[in-house]
């Protein structure tokens, strides 16, 4: 393989930074891989962004089947990249059993909080805060006292997103019921990328009653929207601005700003400033947040976004604490 070699000198402020060769990027997505519309194009977007201003190379890893990189497939572009940037729950196990090895390269985890290794950062959501909003919107909107949750696969992070989609909507209507239904067990991540499926469970969740359905499954998602479309009812969706999908039946979406977070990692490691450990997005660093509701605030009373804004404001002030440790299963 030939190598070229360059010299990219970054003027930073009264420091520059010097790189004997062009870095190279190793992005490793997350299980629906590119192309879901949700938290792989937009950690992808970030990525981007950072190759245009900084001049890296580019290699990305997409799972297989089963919605997990190999070991090997990790170790490979491991070795040839001097950068790691990673996507997904599933990526912290082999994160932690391979980044002691290989203590010159740079890993940054997207989604789960990692304190313990010197070359690990990590990008934390407090995804919480951004759901308790939906599920409290989700509550003052329903007609049939029920709402309806789906997620990919039970890890920590999708449970996050569970348990703040209910304090959200018991806090706004304490009588609401919510269905909870996730596509696969924990450990199989291929419910990220099964949009048949997730049309299949939200269609009973609307039968059964739920008038809004709140997907956190990546590609599986899709099909949750279009069963919204199809049977008139609401669905929020998640990690990007998914309101365009079926206009006037995607309620809102609980965005998830990680083409932020991704730009920010890569640029502090390109620029010398690589920070170990986790760092943390919520309301308040606006790092999530309700989309704008363009295709359906004309449905929506005045008087519940006026609950939502003081909802918002209340956590961001801390006068309503948002639990981010999720009960067991």
């Amino acid at each position: 393989m030939k190598k070229f070699i360059t010299t990219i000198i970054l003027l930073i402020g009264f420091s520059s930074i010097v790189w004997a060769k062009q870095p190279v990027v190793g992005f490793v997505t997350g299980a629906s891989g590119l192309g879901d519309l949700s938290y792989n194009d937009m950690s992808y977007g970030g990525v981007r962004k950072a190759q245009q201003e900084y001049k890296f190379k580019l290699i990305i890893l997409e799972p297989g089947k089963s919605g997990k990189s190999t070991e090997k497939e990790f170790i490979n572009i491991i070795k040839i990249s001097d950068i790691l940037l990673l996507v997904g729950a599933q990526h912290a196990q082999l994160v932690e059993e391979t980044a002691g090895k290989f203590p010159d390269k740079k890993f940054i985890l997207l989604e789960v909080p990692i304190d313990t290794m010197e070359n690990v950062s990590s990008v934390a959501f407090k995804q919480g805060e951004g759901s308790f909003l939906a599920g409290a919107l989700a509550a003052y909107m329903s007609k049939t006292g029920k709402i309806g949750f789906i997620g990919a696969t039970p890890v920590p992070a999708v449970r996050e997103f569970e348990h703040g989609y209910i304090k959200g909507a018991e806090y706004a209507v304490p009588e609401i019921k919510v269905e909870v239904a996730y596509v696969t067990p924990l450990g199989d991540f291929s419910g990220f990328k099964a949009p048949d499926k997730g049309y299949v469970i939200a269609m009973n969740q609307y039968r059964n009653g739920a008038d809004t359905v709140f997907t956190v499954a990546g590609l599986t998602g899709n099909g949750v929207i279009e069963a919204a479309r199809r049977s008139g009812n609401f669905a929020i969706g998640v990690d990007s601005d998914q309101d365009s999908l079926a206009k006037g039946f995607v309620l809102t979406s609980m965005i998830k700003r990680l083409g932020i977070a991704s730009y920010n990692e890569l640029k502090a490691a390109m620029e010398n400033r690589f920070n170990p450990g986790p760092t943390y997005y919520g309301l308040k660093e606006g790092g999530i947040g309700l989309s704008q509701m363009k295709y359906t605030r004309d449905k929506i009373p005045e008087k519940i976004l006026k609950k939502i804004a003081q909802i918002k404001s209340k956590i961001i002030n801390g006068e309503i604490q948002v639990n981010f440790k999720t009960p067991p299963r």
